[in-house]
């Protein structure tokens, strides 16, 4: 890689210099222009030919892709891949193999997160600069179901482009014009004089040849493998048991690392009482206070330092949080629901003046979730070295190198070392769902790295740490009011909802800028419910700051805001003695998209048939990440209570399919996803601190218990939407109206299984008839 990263270097010398050469660039259109966005160069190194950034092909024909978002167990670099080998023209085969790539190449860059527009739609000066600022400060990252939607074009086209070059090159070699040539199984064809040549013998003519940036794409109609089910190519080597993660990261001379946070949020170390003592235990190699809020130790094995740990005995301040409880920030968010201001996400038609008008019917309700950590698989975990020569190097799970890049800087700055350079290794990630986008770890691997030069350091938080001492989604409350027409739909609509901001904390944590709460997207999304024909509507949303670190989070707003949105519009229907369908049927008039979708999911459930005597039938249906998704869940309820999903049906518009398998091996994994926080998840405040510690009180869905699950992709040719968390976005909405449906009892807090009799108090209200 030393030649590409050298050649490639003078885009990223640009990224280096653009500290400085930034502001300049602010005033100097002509330097942007500069910045290659398209990667679509190709260049010789070595044995090999780079056709551009995206693609490599070997003198024996091997084909590399590269794939520069992470793998988290959602088949992206199957599915990416795929997308270039079918512009390649060659089969998805043994013959292609993936990386993830670990330069910041500008065309890597995830600028769709930020400007919110497809590239194959990206037009103007804003996006036109936007994009290569982004792509100078190497903002790379893997979240919000965006990886296809953010490549799906670029990476058509650097197979598109390659081909092209690789046609030209043929056509020198043989002498005869481009329009004779044709391609496929790796090959160029001149099919009149029977000849052919491989791409293995084209590459390295080919990747000297100027690209073009507007190649001719495939129709649809002559795609071989979009759209096909496709094995995943990082299965073979998990079953190998390769060292693929972060956890697997080894190398000579190692030291190993745990670590322990305040019980409450915010508190700091005031001494370590027997700090001697956890020196002498065996194998223990350091004992350290990070940044002032921490303690870890270091040993030779990561056991060591974790039995060690547990000797700790360490007084921390005091905060002005200590007596905080769940209680107290139920009652906080209660308030905040009641105080106009001040952020109005949406007013149109003037809702609350129609709501107040003493006219129509008004239905009102509430409703709340509590925090919930993330709780993936693979434990948290970084392992950085900081080396004599001045350089750092990190292997990370992460989401992001960026959040690598950053968390190094900051660690080693606690130690006062900054390094000459740093290399950000991407590993495979043991499930993120938004808490491998932090550089929490990362920061704490590096400050004790930078304190042991020359040898690596993991840090390994245990579970414990992970579950008690980690991020969170947030506590969050609703109010949502509707004034029903004479035909019982809604004539206006009026969401609120309160939650400490999601941008706001994430911001404090990981970027040199804080854009606050006003206007947080991701607090509010899912609310507006936008689909539904509804004459008038107003969203708005109360910031409620709390001691507990907040992070992004699988759906984010989505993941409560449908909830409460989806189990009010089944309140509304049942106040308009309207079935539950065809209420949504009547508010999807105009959306036929969406309607399509409901449509689809209530057949594939048989939604008219009749229902055993306790058992229930739900559906929720929602827009999110470019994609409409609906569901209906079928559920059990118990004399003592007990509630058991045992059906989730699930039709999902995604737009253009890729990989069929891995959509829905997506929209399984969310909806256990789902189920798991609609019935088992919470985390609680107890003395300013977190209860939950372990999957023994902040339990996961199993397999036995796992409901049978149907997912249908509804056919589309609209370009490809998001699904790595669609799934679980319905689920929650669903379950609660299934009880219902089951009981007549309507249950308005998560988790569903233990918040009963709350869901009993908070009983829906028609304020007039």
């Amino acid at each position: 890689m030393a030649r590409l990263i050298s050649r490639r270097g003078f885009l990223l010398t640009g990224a280096a210099l653009g500290g400085t050469a930034l502001v300049a660039a602010i005033g100097g259109v002509g330097y942007l222009a500069t910045v290659d966005v398209d990667g679509l160069d190709g260049f010789l190194d070595g044995d090999r030919a780079v056709l551009n950034a995206f693609l490599t092909i070997h003198d024996d024909g091997r084909v590399v892709v590269q794939v520069p978002r992470a793998e988290m167990g959602q088949g992206i670099h199957t599915g990416l891949a795929m997308v270039v080998a079918e512009e390649l023209d060659i089969p998805f085969d043994d013959r292609i193999r993936v990386e993830f790539p670990t330069e910041a190449h500008p065309a890597y860059a995830t600028w769709f997160n930020v400007l919110q527009v497809r590239p194959e739609e990206a037009s103007g000066p804003v996006v036109w600069a936007g994009r290569r600022v982004l792509g100078l400060l190497g903002f790379i990252s893997t979240g919000a179901s965006s990886s296809t939607m953010s490549l799906w074009h670029p990476m058509r086209v650097a197979g598109a482009s390659a081909r092209q070059m690789l046609i030209t090159a043929g056509a020198a070699r043989l002498g005869v014009p481009s329009s004779e040539l044709a391609t496929g199984d790796g090959f160029v064809w001149h099919e009149t004089s029977g000849r052919s040549l491989s791409y293995g013998e084209l590459a390295r003519e080919a990747a000297i040849l100027r690209p073009t940036s507007d190649p001719a794409l495939k129709p649809a109609t002559d795609w071989q493998l979009i759209g096909t089910r496709q094995a995943r190519v990082d299965v073979p080597a998990k079953v190998r048991g390769e060292p693929i993660f972060g956890m697997d990261v080894a190398m000579p001379d190692m030291l190993y690392a745990t670590i322990r946070h305040a019980p409450v949020f915010g508190a700091q170390v005031a001494r370590i009482v027997n700090e001697a003592e956890i020196r002498t235990q065996p194998g223990v190699v350091d004992v350290t206070i990070v940044n002032g809020r921490e303690v870890a130790i270091v040993a030779d094995s990561w056991w060591r330092a974790e039995q060690a740990a547990w000797l700790l005995d360490v007084e921390w301040t005091g905060t002005a949080d200590d007596a905080a409880s769940s209680a107290d920030f139920s009652e906080r968010l209660r308030a905040a629901l009641d105080v106009a201001e001040p952020y109005e996400n949406l007013d149109d038609g003037d809702a609350a003046t129609v709501i107040d008008a003493n006219t129509a019917s008004v239905v009102e309700a509430s409703y709340e979730v509590p925090f919930v950590a993330h709780a993936c698989m693979e434990p948290i975990n970084a392992t950085v070295i900081v080396r004599e020569d001045g350089s750092a190097e990190a292997w990370v799970p992460s989401q992001g190198p960026v959040n690598i890049r950053v968390g190094v800087a900051t660690g080693t700055g606690w130690a006062g070392v900054e390094p000459a350079s740093i290399t950000c290794n991407v590993t495979m990630n043991g499930g993120a769902f938004g808490r491998r986008s932090d550089q929490d770890v990362v920061a704490q691997a590096a400050f004790l790295a930078a304190r042991h030069r020359g040898r690596p350091v993991k840090l390994v938080w245990s579970r414990e740490e992970d579950v008690s001492r980690g991020l969170f989604r947030s506590h969050a409350a609703a109010r949502l009011r509707a004034a029903l027409g004479p035909d019982g739909l809604p004539l206006a609509y009026d969401a609120v909802v309160a939650a400490q901001s999601i941008i706001q904390s994430v911001a404090s944590r990981n970027l040199p800028f804080n854009p606050g709460p006003d206007g947080d997207r991701l607090t509010v999304e899912g609310l507006d419910k936008l689909h539904y024909a509804i004459p008038a509507r107003r969203v708005r949303s109360q910031n409620v700051p709390s001691h507990m670190p907040i992070g992004l989070w699988r759906s984010n707003g989505f993941s409560f805001n449908t909830f409460f949105t989806e189990s009010f519009i089944d309140e509304c229907a049942l106040a308009a003695g309207a079935d539950p369908l065809d209420y949504r049927r009547r508010l999807l008039r105009d959306n036929p998209r969406h309607l399509a979708v409901l449509d689809r999911v209530a057949e594939m459930a048989g939604w008219s048939m009749p229902m055993m005597p306790g058992r229930g039938r739900g559906i929720a249906i929602e827009e999110c990440y470019r994609s409409v998704v609906a569901e209906v869940v079928e559920v059990t309820v118990a004399e003592d209570g007990e509630i058991t999903v045992d059906r989730v049906f699930c039709a999902i518009d995604v737009g253009m399919v890729v990989n069929p398998d891995a959509v829905a091996a997506q929209m399984e994994g969310g909806i256990v996803f789902g189920v798991t926080t609609a019935l088992m998840s919470a985390i609680t405040i107890d003395a300013g601190a977190v209860v939950e510690s372990n999957f023994h009180d902040f339990p996961m869905q199993r397999l036995h218990n796992t409901p049978e699950i149907v997912v249908e992709i509804v056919e589309s040719d609209l370009p490809p939407g998001g699904a790595g968390e669609p799934g679980i976005v319905p689920v929650a909405g669903a379950i609660a109206n299934a009880i219902h449906n089951a009981t007549g009892r309507r249950l308005r807090s998560l988790p569903l299984a233990v918040t009963e009799t709350i869901g009993e108090r908070r009983t829906r209200t028609v304020l007039r008839a």
